[in-house]
């Protein structure tokens, strides 16, 4: 049997002692730990602020959040939107993908918005991104 699916969108700032580099760690880190607990997902980051998608089984991607929502790089966590996935995942083949918004004003427009617009809205997003998977 299937493991149901859930999803989790955040946003956060990057914490006033922590410098722009440590987002490599958070990937490299992430990757390595989300490919283990059958999450996969997109980080967007525009310097300042992060915005997260992640899926999985609703255990794992619930650990994660409170991982996330407490590790010190990270400033005023809040969830946009979070529940069950309504058809299959929207990054399967990525542990986590990396983009870089070169637009300051996408995620704090982003991080404004609540339940499924704001799912909806990144993935509108995408195409405008400089990303790897």
């Amino acid at each position: 049997m299937d493991v149901p699916l859930y999803h989790l969108i955040y946003s956060s700032l990057l914490a006033d002692d922590a410098h722009p580099t440590c987002v490599a760690d958070i990937i490299r880190t992430s990757r390595a730990n989300n490919a283990l607990h059958g999450i996969t997902g997109l980080l967007v980051f525009d310097g300042g602020r992060f915005c997260q998608y992640i899926e999985g089984p609703e255990e794992a991607v619930r650990r994660l959040s409170d991982t996330i929502c407490v590790d010190s790089r990270h400033e005023q966590f809040m969830v946009l939107h979070e529940g069950a996935i309504e058809g299959g995942r929207l990054f399967s083949e990525w542990a986590m993908g990396y983009a870089l918004s070169l637009d300051e004003g996408i995620l704090p427009g982003l991080a404004l918005l609540r339940g499924a617009p704001a799912v909806s809205t990144l993935q509108g997003l995408i195409p405008s991104l400089d990303m790897e998977p």
